[in-house]
């Protein structure tokens, strides 16, 4: 029991240090930076200031529904290997239900950003179409 505990806090930071890492590796790179490296690989297609705030809003979404995915499916694996203990089971059913709770409110979130940024592209350049590309 003792060595199960200890297995699953070493999971719990190495997945801790998957997720964070990239996102701490966003943090530190400059602005200017980032619209370089983008723009050499043709994955940025609008390099305004509105078009990369909308990178890097859309960049942490996408990081944060990655980690409630890894939360549902951890979850799913605490409840088959749960060997019928009704707590764990419990448990892994409220990592389910709160993981996808959280997954369906990034994916609002992530709704609502691409619609305040297009809307407010397509009023300050005239176009009213918007302009910011999904990747």
């Amino acid at each position: 029991e003792c060595r199960l505990k200890n297995m699953r806090k070493k999971i719990y930071t190495i997945f801790l240090g998957i997720l964070l890492l990239p996102s701490s590796a966003l943090a530190l790179t400059p602005l200017e930076g980032l619209k370089q490296a983008g723009s050499g690989t043709g994955l940025i297609m609008d390099q305004t200031p509105a078009g990369m705030v909308a990178l890097v809003i859309n960049a942490l979404l996408g990081l944060l529904g990655t980690a409630f995915v890894v939360y549902i499916i951890l979850g799913g694996f605490r409840w088959m290997t749960s060997a019928g203990n009704a707590e764990r089971i419990e448990g892994a059913k409220k990592t389910i239900i709160n993981a996808t709770i959280g997954l369906v409110i990034v994916i609002g979130s992530y709704i609502i950003v691409n619609f305040i940024i297009s809307t407010l592209q397509g009023a300050t350049s005239g176009s009213g179409s918007g302009g910011v590309e999904v990747i």
